[in-house]
Order: structure tokens, then C-alpha cells, then sequence
């Protein structure tokens, strides 16, 4: 009974690592699709129990949305300082929809929900560190040369 338990636990745990979730923003625009491409960059804060804060820096290239809203994200970010827990870097390849000014990345990392306008935007939510462990995060994000 007790090895059963510990495999649905152990099951569960993995699941969490496959489910999906979305990063979304809104646009204040309908059109605002047309205007993602290129090169952005930002900063923001990560925060848990175990980790505390700790403070990152990233950029990132967006693509051109083709005809069926689709584009494609490369990001890096660094740490700048934060706990030895915390990750000091990362890159992730991206995908999402951008449709009637929402854009929507569909990730397995947690939720985020924020705003963005053609030369900045904001995020918050809840990523997921490991399983069965998240960080509230927040990000400030604008297009590279403003």
C-alpha cells in the first residue's frame, strides 16, 4: 500500500512538469500583432520561500507573425544577484499566437498575465521552479534601443 503511494506521488510530480500553461499578454490595440517582431529586452524578480528574491536581466528576438498568428521567441536571461538556488542563466526557445492583440505562449513554466504596448509591456504571475515548487514573478519589458 505505502510503494502505491509513493508512485502516484512520484506520477504526480512528473505530470506537473508536462502540464502546460500560457504566458498572456493584452494589447490595448487590435492591430498590435503586426508590431511584436524584433528585439526586446527586460529585467524583473523572482521570489519563493526557499529562494527569496532574486533579480534577472534577458533579451530576446520575436519573429515576424505569419498569416496563421504564429511566431516563434529566442530568450537568454542572466541573474543579476539572488541566491545560488536561483538559476544564473537560461535560454529557452519559445513559441506562441498573437491574434486580435492577444498574445498567447503556450509554456509548461507556470502563468503570467501582463500588458504590452509597441514599445513596452509588464508581466506577473507564477512560474514553476521544480515540481511541486512556483515563484512569483514580475517582469518589465520594453523593444531594445528605447
Amino acid at each position: 500500500m505505502k510503494r502505491n503511494r509513493i508512485i502516484g506521488f512520484m506520477a504526480m510530480m512528473s505530470l506537473a512538469n508536462w502540464s502546460y500553461a500560457d504566458f498572456t499578454f493584452y494589447s490595448n490595440s487590435l492591430n498590435q500583432c503586426e508590431s511584436i517582431a524584433g528585439n526586446w529586452a527586460g529585467k524583473g524578480m523572482a521570489s519563493s520561500w526557499l529562494t527569496g528574491e532574486c533579480h534577472y536581466h534577458g533579451a530576446g528576438k520575436v519573429s515576424a507573425v505569419n498569416s496563421n498568428g504564429q511566431f516563434s521567441i529566442e530568450l537568454a536571461v542572466d541573474k543579476d544577484s539572488g541566491s545560488f538556488i536561483c538559476p544564473s542563466h537560461t535560454t529557452r526557445q519559445l513559441s506562441g499566437t498573437c491574434r486580435n492583440g492577444v498574445v498567447t505562449i503556450q509554456t509548461e513554466y507556470g502563468n503570467l498575465n501582463g500588458h504590452f504596448s509597441e514599445s513596452t509591456g509588464n508581466a506577473s504571475g507564477t512560474l514553476t521552479v521544480s515540481p511541486g515548487m512556483s515563484a512569483e514573478v514580475s517582469v518589465q519589458f520594453y523593444r531594445n534601443g528605447h
